[in-house]
């Protein structure tokens, strides 16, 4: 088929007004409307987790990007630091780490006290009598979070942790999986206004004009 070549020129302008209109009213995850990055935090938490038929004590540190004023993601480091023994091998200390994938959500973060949803997947190294292996840890978590200041904010948790793929001799996944209770401490900054502070500017403005 032949197109006439003074009618390109014209084509080719209106394909490019009608994706950037269509751009304009796209909202993307990393845009600057919608989702946006909106905010980094750090931080780390106080953990005492059930292992066994006991609790110990595991802290952690964490950094999270922070999208729409709403969603974190980003990464978390583990380790067990009490001295954990089994039935088994009461002899033998037992050790475990873990780097997680890490995502949280905040239900009306702008409000002092919110309530939050959260999960972590990560692979595990343990070690027990000298001999080392790995296992796939997740933890699904749900909790309450305080705006004390804008740069801090603290945290507290509950959840459960998931193992599976132990191959040490005398433990099982059910040995290291359990619920465990936490304290967040997060330092960082949240840029912008939340979603609902900008509805109501917008009814508020568009109130004024009536």
């Amino acid at each position: 088929m032949r197109t006439n070549s003074s009618f390109l020129p014209l084509l080719f302008l209106l394909t490019i007004c009608t994706a950037t209109l269509q751009a304009q009213r796209e909202e993307t995850v990393l845009g600057t409307r919608g989702w946006g990055l909106t905010g980094i935090w750090g931080g780390y938490g106080h953990q005492y987790a059930r292992f066994q038929d006991d609790y110990f004590y595991n802290r952690n540190g964490f950094f999270t990007f922070e999208f729409g004023k709403a969603l974190t993601i980003g990464w978390s480091h583990n380790r067990l630091d009490d001295g954990l023994r089994f039935d088994q091998k009461p002899n033998s200390p037992f050790t475990m780490r873990w780097s997680a994938f890490k995502a949280g959500y905040a239900f009306a973060g702008y409000k002092a006290v919110h309530p939050t949803l959260g999960i972590e997947i990560g692979n595990s190294r343990l070690q027990l009598d000298g001999v080392r292996d790995r296992a796939l840890v997740l933890s699904p978590s749900a909790g309450v979070e305080v705006n004390v200041f804008r740069w801090f904010r603290v945290g507290l948790e509950g959840g459960y942790r998931m193992v599976n793929g132990v191959d040490l001799e005398g433990l099982e996944d059910a040995d290291l999986s359990g619920v465990y209770g936490q304290v967040n401490l997060k330092f960082g900054f949240s840029w912008g206004r939340h979603h609902a502070n900008k509805r109501k500017s917008e009814v508020s403005r568009q109130r004024s004009r009536e």
